[in-house]
């Protein structure tokens, strides 16, 4: 398994004569001509294999199972446990509004971060134990007894945002390190079939993931002989194993090098390859994540005494010193702190604003496209049990209408078990023959047209319990594509950021990964803040399904502004 992906120790570097100085390639058209290093034949690396990808990915697959079951669970925990609807709105609002804000950064940490594990798996580590942390406390919370009653919903309230926190923002660099492992195959060598490659196993370790999480909620484990105490306690006891084992496969598999800045200067700042600023596994020394920010931030500004963003002082004076300010320096905190929350939107705007057009634009139609997933998914058991069964949330428990709501939840796990299996099926079989025959383009709007049409049938045939689990199935089309061509497309673009950016200094892939999810974690913001109070307005829970055939369609008219190809390429769009 090591061995699938490595370059040969034995390779021969090139020379500094004027004839193999280097090589001179243009792209576009000869439009824009830049250097690459000449290679030798023996410096050619393996693309990586199958198996390899499918082991670095399990942790990718751990974590669908964590959201799976927290988006299935989580509601109907918080509601049994005394949440109102609006409370409940609130805490599932928490955690994505923090990664949105968040995981920019720590995919910026990421791309400079010169640990002796590499560059992404101290962030998955990280992102892990949190994660492990939060299943113990929910499962722990629901022994809790009712005398401690103020103290069980608090441990559910923060198992429940530090669950969906971990098991989003570690999404990111686990993206990032398929990128790093996929985004050349040689040496000043381009490869976007070895891409394509990672991201379909990526893409179809995401489904397998909820594969398995839906299936921990649609079986009854009571029947099968298994219980670790309710049906809830016992679903996260097995996520919990399942994760963990999960994780040690991907960071015992995933043999990244330590980073090395001194070795490409740029590379602080910008990503063109995977080798370039790498350091051998024999020269590396063990170094803490920031060390190399801390050195170019203490050396770009040696005679400031304070260093500020948004206002804030970020010395340690500033930070660790509070108990000994006057009073009013703290109330001068406060409203500092006040302010740069309130300013959070603000500054989210003008990070995507200030991206480079081809980014922004595939932003934007990957924003569409969550908003269509999400809504789907993250409301289509509660559609299922109201809808078809008849179920009331708010029944008394027992009742007859409780009952035929948790029925309708687990039969609506396993629609969504369907749409999983199919999204598996189709990223890892049948979507490459897709896209030779469509293109990239083609291949992305056939799947959000497919989605796009599969929620319409969902809400014309929500009577038949048949027609709704065959449009499940076919929605899973349109997640695959979604959570596959977005990172194909951003790998390419930093492959040649001088042709796609207009500048080789922007952001390393990492924080471009992160632009993208942040578009994940805003729609599930904006449909937790809306969709419930519009379906409690209008009393229909159709709306969930026709926003998301809405969105999917606005997805597939603003894909017409990204660019897949050099040909699509504009001036602007270079700017």
């Amino acid at each position: 398994m090591e061995n699938s992906f490595v370059t040969q120790s034995t390779s021969v570097r090139c020379s500094e004569s004027p004839e193999n100085s280097g090589l001179t390639g243009s792209a576009g058209g000869g439009a824009n001509k830049y250097q690459y290093p000449a290679v030798r034949s023996r410096d050619v690396r393996r693309s990586p294999s199958v198996g390899y990808l499918v082991a670095i990915n399990s942790a990718v697959a751990g974590l669908e199972i964590a959201v799976c079951v927290a988006f299935s669970f989580i509601p109907t925990l918080l509601l049994k446990s005394g949440f109102t609807e609006t409370q409940m709105s609130i805490v599932l609002g928490v955690a994505p509004f923090i990664a949105l804000f968040t995981v920019p950064g720590m995919g910026r940490w990421s791309d400079n971060c010169t640990s002796r594990l590499g560059r992404r798996r101290p962030f998955i580590c990280g992102m892990s134990v949190i994660l492990v942390f939060s299943l113990v406390l929910l499962y722990c919370g629901q022994a809790l007894a009712e005398e401690l009653r103020v103290v069980k919903v608090s441990a559910l309230a923060v198992g429940v945002i530090l669950l969906d926190y971990s098991s989003q923002a570690a999404i990111n660099p686990c993206e990032a390190l398929v990128s790093d492992l996929c985004s050349e195959t040689s040496l000043g060598g381009k490869s976007s079939h070895s891409e394509e490659i990672g991201f379909t196993v990526y893409s179809g370790m995401l489904s397998v993931g909820a594969c398995l999480g839906y299936l921990l909620i649609a079986l009854d484990w009571e029947k099968l002989g298994i219980s670790l105490g309710n049906k809830e306690q016992t679903a996260f006891g097995l996520c919990l194993i399942l994760y963990s084992i999960c994780f040690f496969i991907t960071m015992l598999s995933a043999k990244e090098k330590p980073f090395n800045p001194q070795a490409d200067p740029d590379m602080m700042t910008s990503e063109v390859g995977s080798d370039p600023g790498y350091a051998s596994d024999e020269d590396s020394q063990p170094c803490s994540p920031s060390t190399s920010l801390l050195k170019q931030t203490n050396e770009s500004k040696k005679s400031a005494a304070t260093i500020s963003v948004g206002g804030m002082p970020r010395n340690k004076c500033s930070w660790f010193s509070l108990r000994w300010m006057q009073p009013r320096r703290y109330l001068r905190t406060i409203l500092i702190l006040i302010k740069n929350v309130m300013y959070l939107p603000l500054s989210y705007y003008q990070k995507v604003h200030s991206t480079p057009a081809v980014l922004r634009s595939l932003y934007l139609a990957d924003l569409a496209s969550w908003f269509g997933v999400m809504a789907y998914v993250m409301f289509y058991n509660d559609f299922v049990a109201v809808v078809v069964y008849g179920g009331k949330p708010d029944a008394p428990p027992g009742s007859m209408y409780d009952l035929l709501f948790d029925e309708g939840v687990r039969m609506g796990s396993w629609g969504l078990l369907l749409h999983s299996i199919t999204a598996a099926v189709y990223a890892v079989f049948i979507q490459e023959k897709v896209t030779n025959l469509l293109g990239l383009k083609g291949s992305y709007k056939f799947g959000l047209a497919v989605l796009s049409v599969s929620m319409a049938a969902t809400v014309y045939f929500s009577s038949s319990l048949i027609y709704l689990n065959i449009a499940a199935a076919l929605s899973g089309v349109g997640y695959s594509v979604v959570t596959t061509i977005p990172n194909i497309l951003v790998t390419m673009y930093h492959e040649d950021t001088l042709l796609y950016y207009g500048s080789s200094s922007w952001g390393g892939v990492g924080e471009a990964i992160a632009i993208l999810d942040s578009g994940y974690y805003l729609s599930q913001i904006c449909l937790s803040l809306v969709m419930g109070h519009l379906v409690e307005i209008t009393g229909l829970p159709h709306y969930y399904i026709i926003v998301a055939c809405l969105s999917g369609i606005v997805a597939i008219i603003l894909s017409d502004k990204v660019v897949f190809t050099p040909k699509d390429l504009t001036v602007t769009e270079r700017l």
